[in-house]
């Protein structure tokens, strides 16, 4: 009706001859009703095209930006598998063993002013014999306070920056940060890294200290990478779309200053690759990682590669959850500082290897008791063999609280970092 109105109207201004059938008015008040019409419903139309518009750019926005907050907190307690209640949940036990999101990225989460806290304290008692008052800690101590940022900030970066103060109490400033990094990521599946973060190497060297069942490490981690940390560039992808076997899969590889931590000092770099296979379904995960490099040789000739290899497996019986490791390389040279301290029984082309083997069996959803065998044979410092077994007790307070009790056996002090040199430690962490 509309419409043949407005012919109508415009037949009158190109041909004012025009004789009009007499059904139609053409009286003034009849055309000033339906311009208002007209004017009212294009004003509608443009309001509807601004709601459809917005709806689609917040769809847009929710797609490939962070989740609502109290979605948010539920994806967080997902990840870590933290347990909430007493009743034993089994996909998020074989979650927390596996840790399926190890090594990931930071795309999942938005960046946020409000940093994530991590308050480690510690009782240590009854040093083992052979070590030393330099070897052990007594009494009450603060092992870990840590505050991290870290998400994505657009739809294609991110970064990552954490700082600790433990360092600080030991004369240990440079060492106040842990990470600070940038990501970029060109695709769905593609990340790239660039900064100071943890290397893509073995499954202890990545588990974070915040959610670690033992007190520390294994000791072969503090030896061949001590701060778990280097300086570099590494590009990451997850290979879930590509095919159905190769779903769960993902790959690294990185170039770093291979300097332990701090700047290059030998202008050569370390390489280093890595590949993770988990399935969901088993559960169960599989790693594989490689480095290759060189060192610093103090004044010797000889071979200053500084190549490693290690295999890793995660794997879930019921209540049951095992983890095993294994590391082998050339012998490092060097421990973790500022300046190179050099491993007093280091010799270049001799190698050195460690492993463990961890059992956690929980008890309740709350409850855990462990037990682990641990080694790392040719220890550059001292050119012992090291041997430790572990068995403790976890219990969760809530699902940001953890307390654990640790009682180890072992024939000789290791050094370096995240060294344990007590048979019994208590521990209590959290985080938020």
């Amino acid at each position: 009706m509309i419409k043949r109105y407005i012919f109508v109207l415009v037949a009158m201004l190109v041909y004012p001859g025009y004789s009009f059938p007499q059904t139609v008015p053409l009286d003034a008040r009849r055309i000033q009703t339906l311009e208002a019409q007209l004017l009212a419903t294009q004003d509608s139309l443009g309001r509807l095209q601004e709601t459809v518009d917005a709806l689609a750019s917040e769809l847009a926005v929710i797609k490939r930006e962070p989740r609502p907050e109290a979605l948010k907190g539920e994806i967080e307690l997902a990840r870590t598998s933290l347990p909430i209640s007493a009743e034993f949940d089994e996909e998020s036990y074989s979650a927390r063993i596996l840790v399926s999101d190890l090594g990931g990225d930071e795309r999942e989460e938005g960046l946020e002013s409000l940093p994530e806290f991590f308050v480690q304290t510690r009782y240590h008692a009854k040093p083992i014999d052979e070590a030393t008052e330099d070897d052990v800690t007594r009494g009450l101590g603060v092992n870990r306070m840590e505050l991290r940022w870290a998400g994505r900030i657009s739809e294609q970066f991110g970064l990552g920056y954490e700082i600790q103060y433990h360092p600080a109490p030991d004369g240990a400033a440079e060492e106040l940060v842990n990470d600070a990094y940038a990501e970029y990521y060109p695709s769905d599946v593609i990340t790239v890294r660039a900064g100071q973060f943890v290397k893509p190497f073995g499954f202890d060297i990545q588990q974070s200290s915040s959610v670690r069942e033992s007190p520390e490490r294994g000791i072969f981690a503090g030896y061949f990478f001590p701060g778990q940390r280097d300086r570099g560039v590494m590009v990451a992808a997850s290979l879930d779309e590509f095919s159905d076997w190769l779903r769960g899969v993902s790959v690294y590889a990185g170039a770093f200053n291979g300097n332990r931590f701090f700047n290059d000092n030998n202008n050569k770099l370390n390489y280093n690759f890595r590949a993770r296979k988990v399935f969901d379904s088993v559960p169960l995960a599989l790693g594989a990682s490689l480095q290759l490099g060189s060192q610093i040789v103090p004044g010797m000739n000889g071979n200053s590669d500084e190549d490693v290899y290690g295999v890793d497996v995660q794997y879930v019986i019921g209540r049951l959850g095992i983890r095993a490791e294994y590391m082998r390389g050339d012998m490092p040279s060097t421990l973790l500082g500022l300046e190179p301290a050099f491993a007093p029984s280091f010799s270049p082309g001799n190698e050195s290897w460690g492993a463990a083997t961890f059992f956690n069996y929980s008890l309740t959803g709350k409850d855990d008791i462990y037990w682990r065998w641990d080694r790392f044979d040719n220890d550059p410092v001292t050119g012992q063999d090291v041997r430790a077994f572990n068995a403790g007790y976890l219990r969760w307070l809530s699902p940001n609280s953890r307390i654990g009790i640790d009682y180890q056996s072992k024939n000789d002090v290791s050094f370096n970092d995240d060294e344990l040199n007590n048979r019994l430690s208590v521990t209590w962490n959290v985080f938020y």
